[in-house]
């Protein structure tokens, strides 16, 4: 038979994270010192790929002189120039691990919240942009987007996310939940999102 790939990451409120994932129909468990994931290749393949990228920095790069000259970088994120930007796992994982690694750090829980969604603001697939050669039975094209994105807080216990129908962060505090309830509470993320007017 056929055995799915299948990629997760845990974290604890410490801060470490593994990785588990099943390649081949095997399971494997990595140590995840940088805290971020993409599916294929395996997680190992990622961290090696990840040498093509060492000459990366958070800094702007210096201005240079050839001969009387001085050429000096276009803008801001000259140490980042390069960086991929499609939406492949291996580009995918090489961005999160830039972002991750270079965003300040943040002063309160709600502050990293956030911070950690103009993270996530780089992966969002708008429909249409990744999409299959063949139309479905119907004639629909086929592409693959962003359903919804989520953040969690691990130390107050809170999970956030938003859809792609809804930018608007919606949270669910799990300890207000009856963590000794019976019965599974269902929690929609349907509904479209409402545009506020600021007119006078």
């Amino acid at each position: 038979g056929f055995a799915p790939e299948a990629h997760y990451i845990v974290h604890d409120a410490s801060g470490k994270s593994i990785v588990i994932e099943y390649v081949g129909g095997k399971l494997n468990v990595y140590d995840n010192p940088l805290g971020v994931v993409t599916n294929s290749p395996s997680f190992d393949w990622h961290m090696t790929n990840l040498r093509n990228y060492v000459n990366f920095s958070m800094t702007n790069v210096p201005s240079v002189k050839l001969g009387s000259i001085t050429l000096q970088a276009f803008g801001q994120g000259s140490g980042m120039l390069g960086l991929p930007g499609d939406f492949t796992p291996p580009s995918r994982f090489v961005r999160a691990v830039a972002f991750s690694q270079s965003v300040l750090p943040s002063k309160t829980g709600n502050d990293a919240v956030l911070e950690a969604f103009h993270i996530l603001n780089q992966f969002d697939i708008p429909k249409g942009a990744a999409r299959e050669h063949e139309k479905d039975e119907h004639g629909n094209i086929l592409a693959d987007y962003t359903i919804w994105t989520a953040a969690s807080d691990l130390k107050a216990k809170k999970y956030y996310f938003r859809t792609y129908e809804n930018s608007q962060i919606r949270m669910v505090d799990l300890m207000k939940m009856n963590l000794d309830g019976k019965d599974m509470v269902k929690i929609s993320m349907k509904g479209g999102e409402s545009i506020k007017s600021l007119n006078p």
